[in-house]
């Protein structure tokens, strides 16, 4: 999304622009063509070229440093969220001329018409623009654009509580920074007109709800709006939400909600410094659930205090609460951090990069980059394993049996696979079959329907074209 931001400036001051993002383009492939990078610096011929930098996928922009190095020598700008917490990554890296920290749209203009290729990066710290310095998202310099469904915008920055893992004051700043309303609403509206093939509006912010009557607002003129889109927000705090606002939400296409529980122990809880309580959480849910909403939770495994008896604590919340999907995410001691500072003293913290702090739906994963005295390593793969396998639908791969089958024997998590095995495993076998059966049939019914037997020849006679087409997800 940040990018999309910044080259809506370059393309306003009549600029170029082609935005490529990978990320994005990697789930279209087999639907468009996905150009390699040699060959776009080949054919759209760039002066500069930037990089936004995600921690999780450092590996595979180091890679693609590599790559454009090697086929040019172009200025390369770097920044993102990444610098925001490890501001000296690439310092002595000579095919980097540029890093950024920060927000950048006030530099951005600046720094791409005076770039040139310099020996060593020089930094840029950029100032925090005003809420009416941020610009709209510009769809159209994006590849591939033609496909999005989904349509991301930040109606606001910042966050002003005090969560104890978050990066926030780092990345965004404690302090909110509100969008006008109104200059949301056109550009949700301006972007489903050019783009009539969007089918969700993604509320991106930090904190979405800190003002409850002004985000309340906004959901009733976008409900008046009849824009005709599904509305998702995967950010909300259970102490802000309200009957008021589920109704409005729901009348603007409101699809889910994913509430923040982060612990189910209340000692862990507590020292997320989250200005909520666990009560809070399970009254949202409720709430939530009466109004046909889409319900999510997100946890953090090894939190301050965690360990894998108070884990169950978190897996019993869940259970409870029935949520429609979960994240179990691995705990991350970003530097600057409470978390960061907790860990320094009590346990161990490893290298951050390239880390995912989810398991991914084929039970792939990288082992915990952080542990403590009282939960270890293996402790914690066990934690990730058993509330994945026993409290939601995550691993719907039935050709991912045996992979499964072997990590519980590894972390000695049979319960759990048993869960596993009877509640999803086998339904899902079962529903698959059953699709496969009905299809069968459906298709056997045509074909008979069809067919024209003539009594002076024996045969069958008829038939039929099928057309294919291919719907593009996003």
């Amino acid at each position: 999304m940040g990018l999309s931001l910044l080259g809506g400036i370059l393309k306003d001051a009549g600029h170029e622009v082609m935005l490529m993002d990978f990320a994005f383009l990697r789930d279209l492939k087999g639907h468009i063509r996905v150009p390699e990078i040699e060959e776009i610096l080949d054919e759209f011929q760039p002066d500069v070229i930037g990089m936004s930098v995600f921690t999780y996928l450092y590996d595979e922009c180091e890679t693609l440093i590599a790559r454009i190095a090697d086929h040019s020598d172009l200025p390369i700008i770097l920044g993102g969220p990444h610098f925001s917490v490890f501001p000296q990554d690439f310092a002595r890296d000579s095919r980097i001329s540029y890093i950024v920290r920060g927000e950048a749209e006030k530099v951005i203009l600046n720094l791409v018409e005076t770039a040139k290729r310099e020996r060593h990066p020089l930094y840029i710290e950029c100032p925090v623009p005003t809420p009416q310095e941020i610009p709209a998202v510009n769809l159209d310099i994006a590849y591939g654009s033609e496909h999005l469904k989904v349509y991301q915008i930040q109606l606001s920055r910042g966050c002003p509580y005090h969560c104890s893992f978050c990066t926030i004051e780092q990345v965004a700043g404690r302090q909110v920074r509100p969008r006008d309303i109104e200059t949301c609403l056109k550009e949700i509206s301006e972007a489903k007109r050019c783009y009539p093939e969007l089918e969700t509006i993604d509320i991106t912010d930090d904190c979405p709800t800190f003002n409850k009557v002004r985000f309340k607002s906004f959901l009733r003129i976008l409900a008046n709006s009849n824009i005709g889109c599904e509305l998702v927000i995967d950010n909300m705090r259970a102490n802000l939400l309200d009957e008021e606002m589920l109704q409005l939400y729901v009348a603007a296409g409101g699809q889910n909600i994913c509430l923040g529980a982060e612990s189910g122990h209340p000692e862990v809880f507590r020292m997320v410094n989250k200005d909520e309580r666990l009560e809070d959480i399970v009254h949202a849910a409720k709430l939530i659930r009466e109004y046909g909403l889409i319900l999510g939770l997100c946890f953090v495994i090894g939190l301050p205090g965690d360990n894998l008896k108070r884990h169950s604590s978190s897996m019993a919340l869940a259970k409870a609460l029935k949520p429609d999907y979960v994240f179990w995410n691995m705990c991350i001691p970003w530097p600057g951090t409470e978390v960061y500072a907790w860990y320094q003293k009590h346990g161990h913290v490893g290298d951050l990069r390239n880390f995912s702090t989810l398991i991914d739906p084929r039970g792939r994963f990288r082992k915990p980059v952080a542990y403590s005295k009282d939960f270890s390593k293996k402790d914690r793969v066990r934690a990730w394993l058993m509330a994945n396998l026993e409290t939601h639908k995550y691993f719907r791969q039935p050709l991912d049996i045996w992979r499964l089958f072997i990590l519980c024997l590894r972390y000695r998590t049979n319960k759990s696979f048993g869960t596993y095995f009877l509640q999803c495993f086998i339904p899902e076998v079962l529903h698959r079959f059953a699709d496969k059966m009905t299809r069968m049939t459906k298709l056997s019914l045509r074909l008979i329907g069809h067919s024209v037997i003539y009594p002076k020849h024996k045969g069958i006679a008829g038939s039929e074209s099928c057309n294919r087409s291919y719907k593009s997800i996003n």
